[in-house]
């Protein structure tokens, strides 16, 4: 911020033109400058210049808020969602945190979709909370998360709130998706019910509760389309996204889950890798790098095979499904140490540490395809 004439009585234009003249022309070069020094550099009043540090600190400066009391703040106001898998809750330290924004990078087919039905279908059933699932691609319907609700649910009435819950937005841009973000900031929202017998998406209205979980699936589908020209308009429209993401995950202290893709690091350059983390890089650049606070890496392991097995349909939770088994990482995290690896494969659980104490954890994965 710029000095200006006019703040206090003793900051007058002429006053101004001194302090420019030491090269002091903002409230910042200002107050890094001993006032002693100043006075005697400019030729200003010492006393006019502790008067202007006293208004500028009165205006400008931040309240002082004890540790403790932010402490206790932060503890009160943030909440856990278990992921409904217990190892992977173990590696995030419970769960996905209210006023984070977590993102699961991988490549195509790898079940970063069925992660995050099963993380939509466990908060809406086990823990009764309202979920805003944004599906840009138009791929996710009642019959994703149908199979999973009655595994867990044998009464139909539970099946249908669970997916009243569930809230499905299918943006078709970037302004379609701020759109969508706009729900979660009201108090009081009235859900649609999905139609698990047919193609619609609702058939009518049902009243729920505040939004608590946002789950964007898949990111790289709306921002990609905005780097093929990669115009100061475009660049700023990524900034703002990623600017109201984390704000509405702080102020509206719900927690936010992303989808994204990975790209091959120095593609066309022949080096040797011994870290999957040189390998592969998260896509959209350096300019969504910082935005998350937990990015998780999912990789399918180079022996992993897809195990397919077909019930006969006494049920919905009896259809088709596959499993296979993939590798979960900590890639990066504000919160949460880096892991070497978490496997992911059903049905066995196995625990191990590698010899740099390291957690290597396998954790049970599903993948069920609709």
């Amino acid at each position: 911020m710029r000095l200006t004439a006019g703040m206090c009585p003793a900051l007058t234009q002429d006053v101004i033109e001194k302090l420019r003249e030491c090269n002091i022309k903002n409230i910042l070069d200002f107050m890094k400058t001993d006032p002693e020094v100043l006075a005697m550099k400019a030729s200003i009043s010492y006393r006019d210049l502790c008067s202007i540090r006293r208004v500028i600190i009165a205006h400008s400066a931040a309240f002082v808020v004890r540790g403790e009391d932010l402490l206790k703040e932060a503890i009160t106001a943030t909440k856990v969602i278990p992921t409904g898998t217990a190892e992977l809750d173990r590696v995030l330290g419970g769960g996905v945190l209210t006023g984070e924004v977590v993102e699961l990078c991988g490549g195509w087919g790898v079940g970063k979709s069925s992660l995050c039905v099963t993380l939509a279908t466990h908060a809406a059933l086990r823990l009764g909370l309202s979920v805003l699932y944004i599906d840009p691609l138009n791929s996710i319907s009642a019959l994703r998360f149908t199979p999973i609700i009655e595994k867990l649910s044998e009464d139909a009435g539970t099946v249908e709130e669970a997916l009243s819950r569930i809230k499905v937005e299918s943006p078709a841009d970037v302004w379609g998706l701020l759109k969508a973000l706009d729900l979660v900031q009201q108090p009081y929202l009235s859900f649609g019910r999905f139609n698990t017998g047919g193609c619609s998406r609702f058939n009518s209205n049902n009243p729920s509760g505040k939004i608590k979980l946002v789950i964007l699936d898949s990111l790289a589908s709306i921002l990609t389309p905005l780097f093929i020209g990669s115009t100061k308009q475009e660049l700023g429209m990524i900034n703002q996204l990623a600017a109201a993401l984390k704000s509405l995950a702080c102020e509206q202290e719900v927690a936010i889950v992303v989808v994204n893709n990975v790209v091959q690091a120095d593609y066309g350059k022949r080096r040797k890798r011994n870290d999957v983390y040189d390998e592969w890089k998260p896509a959209l650049g350096r300019f969504w790098e910082s935005v998350p606070h937990t990015r998780l890496f999912i990789q399918r392991l180079p022996n992993s095979i897809r195990q397919h097995t077909k019930k006969l349909p006494t049920s919905h939770a009896q259809n088709m499904q596959d499993s296979m088994t993939v590798n979960i990482s900590v890639w990066k995290s504000t919160r949460l140490k880096r892991t070497v690896s978490m496997k992911a494969q059903n049905p066995e659980v196995n625990i191990s540490r590698s010899s740099d104490e390291m957690r290597r954890v396998l954790v049970p994965c599903l993948l069920s395809v609709p």
